[in-house]
This record gives structure tokens, C-alpha cells and sequence, in this order.
């Protein structure tokens, strides 16, 4: 890398923090004031070294991006590696059960440090704080976000990370360096290795490509298992089941399914094809077994698409609904009848 001045080009030679008698606390400040630069995303910091009961130790920086999910950030002046990762997650579990009133008091005891002054002013409200960062459609620790940030990484903790995407937790992995010139300068460039082109070498066995429904799993449901018009009906049946409070879902990153969970095990899943979609519905109470394949048949208007299982793995119940796109079914009233089926007696 070089440092242009004028027509004059001097070359900048890597160094590291300690030799420049730095320190990872030195390195915590520099996030802290420069979140955009160094992690490419814009956060309001409410904390620094933030206690954490019953683990003995505090999280490096705490933060709230502009959707309002909380963020930790965990610096290392040198390498990443060790326990890192799961110190992190560690920390992500202890905050995603914070209230607004937690948040509202740690970002309070931050603002009593020189730190939190510094960046908010002493006598910052939380409530416009927060108003003024957040977008107007913020949602207050919806969900949570992870930060690593270092000098070198360990393959290990890549892999780790790498994991943690493909589940659907937002953990990113920032590689920082220092660098000088001969007047004594210091420059700190950084970029991001996860997610983006740098991760192949953190990859074991397959790679994403081996497994494009992993990378983006609904442009694989949408555009290479379905043609067009199914497209539109799985779309559809997605947007549908998305209401339904009590689903956790859609996750895409399965090969030829769409899942709908609840507490973490499948209830719904839509098998996707070229030409139908078909429902599966898991774990129900049954009145009567005929009476409710005929109830279906009659939403869709055709007994043959309907099947019932009732000693699936065992002792699951499950339903099984083939649908073909059609101008004459209301397959809204389809996911009406999911609804009902797996919730009624809740």
C-alpha cells in the first residue's frame, strides 16, 4: 500500500500494535469512534467492557444498528482464535433477553463514562437517541448480531462463523492492519472476510456452490425448483404462513423443502417441484380422520391430492396437500385451515 502526496508516492510497511507500544484497548477506541470505517455498518455504541453476570468477564463493545438489533463486537489485537467464537455467543445469548429497559439503563451507565459522554453528550435521552438512528421501522432487539474483529484469523474460527450464517445468525469477521510510513504514521485499513469473496479459504469440505440453496436458498426454490407459475404460488403460501404468529419461518436453506418451525421443530413445509408445491402439516390432534381429509379435499376440489398419515415417525400425524397453481382455489383459505388445524386447542 501507498501514501500519495502530490506526485509523491511513499510506501506503508505493515506493522503491529505492540510494537507500536499499542494495545487492544487503544484498538477498542478506534472501533468505538469509527464503526462505518472499520466495520462497514453504522451503529450507536452503548457500551464498552460491558459486565456480563456469572461469566466474569464484559463484552469489548456493545451496539444498536439502525434496525435496532443489539450488537456485540469482540476485538483481539492479534490473532483470533480460541474460544472467541463461542465467548461471543456467550455474550449474544446474555443480551438477546434484555428489554427495552435493560438497554435503556446500560446505555445510561455508558453515558456516565468519558466514553459514552464523549460520543452522545451527558445528558442524551435514550428514547431520541434511538429515534434518530434507528429506521422508522426499527424493531428493538428483534434479533442479535456478532462481530470478530482482529489482526489474523484462524481457520477454525472462519469455519465457525461460516456455520453460524448458514443457521441464520448474523456473525461477520472483520481482519484489521496496521501500517506505517517512514514519518512515523500510522494507517489502519480493515475489511470484512465474512461475509463476502474472502471466505473461501475458512471452507471445508463442500463449498457453497456445491450447495446453492444454501447461498441464497430462495432464488434456488423460486427460480431453479419451480417454473414460473409455481413460483408465484409458493411466493404466495410463503407470505401466507408468515402471518401466522406462532410459525417461525420461512428458513430456505433446505434442498427441496420450505420450512415453517415452531420451538425449532418442522410443523410446515412446502416441497417444492416444477409444476405443484405440496403442503406437509405435522403434529396435530385428530377427531376425525375422514372427515378432515374431506374437509381439505373440499378447499382444493380434489380428493386425490389429499393424503393422511397418522403413524409418520412413529406417532406423528401428518398431512399432506398437493397444490397445482389454479385460478379456481383459494389457497388462502388452505393456509386459513393450517392455521386452525396446528393451533386450535392453544
Amino acid at each position: 500500500m501507498l501514501r500519495i502526496e502530490g506526485r509523491e508516492a511513499t510506501e506503508l510497511t505493515a506493522t503491529e500494535l505492540s510494537d507500536e507500544a499499542l494495545s487492544e484497548d487503544d484498538l477498542r477506541e478506534w472501533v468505538i469512534r469509527n464503526t462505518a470505517e472499520i466495520l462497514g455498518d453504522d451503529l450507536l455504541v452503548i457500551g464498552r467492557e460491558v459486565g456480563v453476570a456469572g461469566l466474569g468477564d464484559g463484552i469489548d463493545v456493545l451496539a444498536i444498528d439502525r434496525a435496532g438489533n443489539i450488537v456485540v463486537i469482540e476485538l483481539k489485537r492479534g490473532v483470533l482464535r480460541g474460544s472467541v467464537d463461542f465467548q461471543a455467543l456467550k455474550y449474544v445469548s446474555y443480551v438477546s433477553r434484555w428489554s427495552y429497559d435493560d438497554i435503556k439503563q446500560q446505555f445510561e451507565m455508558f453515558l456516565q463514562s468519558t466514553w459514552g459522554s464523549d460520543l452522545h453528550g451527558e445528558d442524551a435521552s435514550f428514547a431520541e437517541t434511538l429515534e434518530e438512528f434507528c429506521d422508522d421501522d426499527y424493531e428493538l432487539n428483534d434479533t442479535q448480531r456478532i462481530f470478530l474483529v482482529g489482526n489474523q484469523i484462524r481457520e477454525r474460527i472462519g469455519s465457525v462463523v461460516l456455520w453460524l450464517r448458514e443457521q441464520g445468525i448474523d456473525a461477520s469477521i472483520v481482519q484489521f492492519s496496521l501500517l506505517k510510513d517512514d514519518a512515523a504514521g500510522l494507517f489502519l485499513d480493515a475489511k470484512t472476510l465474512v461475509p463476502t469473496s474472502d471466505l473461501a479459504k475458512f471452507e471445508t469440505g463442500d463449498t457453497p456452490s456445491d450447495k446453492p440453496w444454501k447461498v441464497d436458498g430462495k432464488r434456488w426454490h423460486l427460480e431453479e425448483r419451480t417454473n414460473e407459475d409455481t413460483a408465484v404460488l409458493v411466493q404466495q403460501l410463503v407470505d401466507s404462513l408468515s402471518e401466522i404468529d406462532e410459525l417461525d419461518g420461512p428458513s430456505w436453506t433446505q434442498k427441496i423443502y420450505i420450512a415453517f418451525r415452531v420451538e425449532g421443530t418442522n410443523r410446515v413445509l412446502l416441497r417444492t417441484r416444477a409444476q405443484s408445491v405440496q403442503i406437509d402439516i405435522r403434529d396435530f390432534s385428530i377427531d376425525d380422520e375422514e372427515a378432515l381429509v374431506q374437509e381439505v379435499a373440499d378447499l382444493i376440489g380434489d380428493r386425490e391430492l389429499v393424503s393422511l398419515d397418522t403413524e409418520f415417525q412413529g406417532n406423528r400425524s401428518q398431512l399432506q396437500i398437493k397444490c397445482v397453481p389454479s385460478e379456481t382455489v383459494d389457497y388462502q383459505s388452505v393456509v386459513d385451515y393450517t392455521e386452525e388445524l396446528l393451533f386450535k386447542n392453544q
